[in-house]
């Protein structure tokens, strides 16, 4: 297993979402690397604001210069955060290519790219149930459930 560094949720749909308005990876990393907080918001949407990105990855001592270079292990995700993360990373949409279900995000169609860096990404939070595996279509349905611990 990888040694991929920890980051928080909000980090990673930050990182995510700058991918998905097509920031490059070479931009991306210049401006964690140089901090432009308002380079980021420039190409970001309203629902999503880098002001204190760079502030709480310093507290949390996260890597995100290595985080974006490396990929990354969430350190813990809540549900409304994971659908926000599918859709950010994948472009995953709820009641298109997945339904929510009680702690289980249900119906998820990965192929095996996908279902890897969903493995390696995703908290301990959560756990991977494959349902179908299609193999000659190197597809797999999936469900993903909240663990919920009881002490």
């Amino acid at each position: 297993m990888l040694d991929l560094p920890q980051i928080s949720q909000v980090s990673a749909n930050l990182l995510e979402h700058a991918r998905h308005k097509g920031v490059s990876e070479l931009e991306l990393q210049r401006a964690i690397q140089e901090e432009n907080v308002s380079f980021l918001n420039e190409v970001s949407d309203e629902l999503f604001s880098y002001d204190e990105v760079f502030t709480h990855a310093r507290e949390q001592g996260e890597e995100l210069e290595r985080a974006l270079l490396e990929g990354y292990n969430i350190k813990f995700i809540t549900k409304d955060g994971l659908k926000t993360w599918l859709k950010q990373k994948f472009g995953f949409e709820e009641g298109r290519d997945y339904r929510e279900e009680e702690g289980q995000i249900k119906g998820l169609v990965l192929d095996k790219d996908e279902r890897q860096m969903l493995e390696s990404s995703l908290a301990g939070n959560w756990t991977i149930e494959t349902v179908d595996n299609d193999e000659n279509q190197n597809e797999q349905r999936v469900i993903l459930h909240l663990n919920v611990w009881f002490d």
